[in-house]
């Protein structure tokens, strides 16, 4: 029988490339997504792949949507790292809570693996050294990176109580084609967007604050390499191991996309780590993976698909 897997949160910009990565791999795609989700990430392989349209917080919906699945990728996050300390109560129930419900069913219906897409930007912290390895300490700022953490402490519990298989990718920032630019994560999305609409940007505190951008279609590719993987490491960064500040983005914008705008510079936010590299050899080593774009190319490409849909 052919191999399978659902994607949940698949509906979105990271789970609509991975869904892209896995059809190319032979895998059997479903994507779960919220009642009356947009199709629009995935309309150009929806011939290609099951839809399901549930609640994530509801059992009933849940169990329907992994009966018969080999495999399920665990993107869904009701919370973003700059609001989720405004409510901490909403941020547990709705993303810890929903987290358990899915273990418990993964072990039910005997999922092999299932692969966590966690937060390399935000369950850290504060770097004490650089590039951040996967053995650094982890001391979030947010209730995001908090809640993140915990649901990797959890499927290490259900791994040892219950034999719940699994494997976590720490991502750092994501960017490409079909990003959101209007939520307040994705910032090069964000500001290619108001670029194009003729807008300033604005940029919170010094533009100094680095953190470690990796092009989608680079990162689609570790959740197949994650489901492969034989060692008996769990957790990997995925990452390109090289920062960039802000400045140093815009400054990308003007000499390697050519584009002309104003920029204006905001207080700074307290819940930013001012930097934020991931140290990526681990994955290098175990899952044969490696970064295949370059800063450029993934630039080139997000601002022509600007251009061409947006």
């Amino acid at each position: 029988m052919k191999e399978s897997c659902i994607i949940f949160g698949g509906g979105g910009f990271i789970g609509s490339h991975i869904a892209e990565d896995l059809l190319a791999n032979g895998i059997r795609v479903t994507v779960f997504d919220k009642q009356n989700a947009s199709k629009k990430n995935v309309a150009h392989i929806l011939d290609k792949i099951d839809f399901i349209e549930g609640d994530f917080n509801n059992e009933v919906d849940i169990s329907k949507a992994l009966k018969g699945k080999t495999y399920a990728v665990h993107l869904v996050s009701s919370t973003v790292p700059a609001t989720s300390n405004q409510n901490t109560f909403y941020d547990v129930e709705s993303n810890l809570i929903s987290s358990l419900h899915l273990f418990e069913k993964c072990v039910e219906y005997k999922i092999s693996r299932l692969i966590f897409i966690s937060s390399g930007g935000t369950v850290y912290g504060n770097p004490v050294k650089l590039p951040i390895t996967e053995k650094h300490p982890t001391e979030p700022t947010s209730s995001y990176g908090i809640i993140k953490l915990t649901i990797e402490k959890y499927l290490y519990l259900y791994n040892v109580l219950k034999g719940l298989d699994y494997k976590i990718l720490r991502f750092a920032n994501p960017y490409g084609e079909r990003q959101n630019p209007f939520l307040t994560q994705g910032l090069i999305a964000h500001l290619l967007y108001k670029i194009k609409q003729g807008q300033t940007l604005e940029v919170w505190g010094d533009g100094k604050v680095i953190r470690d951008y990796f092009y989608i279609k680079d990162g689609a590719r570790s959740i197949y390499r994650a489901i492969r993987d034989r060692s008996s490491n769990r957790v990997y960064n995925i990452s390109t191991g090289k920062g960039h500040s802000i400045n140093q983005i815009i400054e990308r914008f003007r000499r390697v996309l050519k584009l002309d705008f104003e920029v204006n510079y905001m207080p700074g936010r307290k819940f930013d780590v001012r930097s934020n590299i991931l140290d990526n050899r681990l994955a290098a080593k175990n899952l044969k993976w490696i970064p295949e774009y370059t800063f450029n190319e993934g630039l080139k490409n997000t601002w022509r698909y600007f251009l061409d849909n947006e």
